[in-house]
């Protein structure tokens, strides 16, 4: 997953700020919108150490009240699970495995959004 997301940034001309769990992603959000930066969207997986997901997309929406767009990238596509991530903050949910189609396809329709 991180290889086709840093191959693909390098085209795009992104910067990427990369969190092993969902507590450091939550306080890198935090840390970095307090200095006035922005994302376009956040790609979180659903299985995280300390904070799995879901956990920290809610959290992201309801007490830091980020606005962004959430992606969540998951290997569980039973109904629940993908509607668990979606009813916990995520735009957009994309199964496993990861390809360049299904993470383009994916940016594309949260931007219209």
């Amino acid at each position: 997953v991180r290889r086709i997301i840093e191959s693909e940034s390098r085209f795009a001309n992104c910067y990427i700020e990369e969190a092993d769990d969902g507590l450091t992603a939550i306080d890198a959000v935090h840390s970095l919108t307090e200095r006035g930066a922005r994302f376009d969207f956040i790609l979180m997986d659903f299985i995280m150490l300390s904070l799995h997901g879901p956990d920290a997309a809610k959290i992201l929406r309801t007490n830091m009240r980020f606005e962004g767009k959430i992606v969540g990238i998951t290997g569980n596509a039973l109904p629940h699970d993908i509607a668990n991530f979606l009813e916990s903050g995520a735009n957009e949910v994309i199964i496993k495995p990861l390809t360049k189609a299904k993470l383009v396809d994916a940016l594309l329709r949260i931007r219209s959004s």
